[in-house]
């Protein structure tokens, strides 16, 4: 596994002769097989015993995990062993990436042995393959650090032997629904997809809406992989919050066609003509009312404010939906928000458009930006604050460091 998991981040040759003779290795070596659901694990696997003197935490660990990296590529972990200093043995599989994700047809179905460290509520695979951190929900957040950004997922506990059943149905994701809206397309009514994460209990929850941005690189098979931000989420569920990532039309699974600002020739991508780009993000605007509608009719659902937020293209229509809805919103987090990026000539024209109409909202906003981002540096990104400005009574700016690896998409 770590030749293949190494070679994610080689390139040209190098790379692809990892990935041969990992493969080719791992044939020779590995024992006899289980596979679950186009997963395999060893047909051994097995969950020792804790030492009598573990710390809780380490009994918790302990078990088989199953989960799906950013909600479509399968994994399953399962903690064999964990000694009293900390030292683990866990089975560490995926299936096949699947043909329409981002590395869709690259990886194969595998599965390795491997040793990992314990310390306090996280464990770490060794060279910091994953890491997966234990949640007050008895989940585990997992982050699989050979990406940029970073795969995220998950997982919920399994008994092996259910696991193992001949049979057996995984639910390798709990987080998937669809919202009924009244969007229609082609005569049709429109389903959007939503990522949700629901605190344990029956509610009524209050509820975080967050938005994903634009495909800015990257196939057109990337739209059809769901969005979502499991590490927010889980800080937001310890606090008794629902967390919603709604898919607009054409991402995910959601119906429709996605058309935010594309060019005529779509296949050029998105166009920085503001007569095309500003009717996209309308577009995107109507997906987020209409997911905002059917997600505050769930018995579930507490009160008739929200928090909203988004990153890149979401976080710019979190400020804007705001400003155009602003009895229903309690607060927006903007997290690097821009709709095209401030290279493009007609940047400031677009995005200080839509910032614009965010400038009616007059309840709190954050901004998160980054220095040394190239799409939307602080001093752009800043420009647009002046509108708020306006109406409200103070700015506050605050530089803080995030730990390193962490990107924004």
């Amino acid at each position: 596994m770590r030749s293949l998991l190494r070679g994610a981040t080689m390139r040209g040759a190098i790379y692809w002769f990892a990935v041969a003779v990992f493969l080719w290795f791992g044939q020779m070596v590995s024992s006899a097989e289980l596979v679950i659901d186009g997963v395999p694990i060893p047909d051994d696997a097995h969950v020792s015993a804790a030492p009598q003197s573990a710390s809780e935490t380490q009994k918790r660990l302990l078990g088989a995990w199953v989960g799906a990296w950013d909600n479509y590529w399968r994994h399953i972990l399962i903690v064999e062993d964990i000694r009293v200093d900390g030292e683990a043995r866990v089975v560490w599989a995926n299936g096949d990436s699947p043909g329409d994700g981002p590395c869709g047809g690259v990886f194969v179905r595998e599965w390795s042995r491997e040793e990992g460290t314990v310390s306090g509520d996280t464990l770490t695979l060794a060279d910091d393959i994953a890491t997966y951190k234990l949640t007050a929900a008895d989940m585990l957040l997992a982050t699989f650090n050979c990406f940029q950004p970073h795969f995220q997922a998950r997982m919920s506990r399994i008994e092996l032997a259910a696991l193992t059943r001949p049979g057996a149905t995984i639910n390798w994701s709990d987080e998937l629904e669809f919202l009924d809206t009244d969007l229609t397309e082609d005569g049709k009514r429109v389903r959007l997809e939503v990522v949700l994460f629901k605190p344990k209990g029956s509610g009524p929850f209050p509820l975080l809406v967050f938005n994903h941005g634009r495909i800015y690189r990257g196939t057109p098979a990337s739209l059809t992989r769901p969005e979502s931000h499991p590490e927010l989420a889980e800080f937001f569920l310890e606090k008794g919050w629902m967390v919603a990532f709604p898919q607009r039309r054409g991402r995910g699974k959601s119906d429709g066609l996605h058309d935010e600002g594309l060019e005529a020739d779509a296949a050029k991508g998105y166009s920085y003509d503001p007569g095309r780009s500003l009717p996209g993000a309308e577009r995107a605007l109507n997906d987020i009312k209409a997911a905002i509608a059917a997600l505050q009719r769930r018995p579930d659902v507490a009160g008739k404010r929200l928090l909203i937020g988004g990153s890149s293209g979401g976080g710019i229509l979190s400020i804007t939906y705001a400003g155009l809805h602003p009895q229903q919103i309690a607060g927006v987090i903007n997290f690097v928000g821009g709709w095209v990026g401030e290279r493009c000539r007609t940047a400031s024209e677009i995005n200080g458009a839509l910032f614009e109409r965010g400038a009616k909202y007059d309840r709190a906003t954050l901004w998160l930006y980054g220095r040394g981002d190239r799409t939307f540096s602080i001093a752009h990104s800043r420009s647009h604050t002046r509108p708020l400005q306006r109406r409200a009574a103070r700015e506050s700016l605050s530089n803080l460091t995030f730990p390193a690896g962490m990107v924004t998409t």
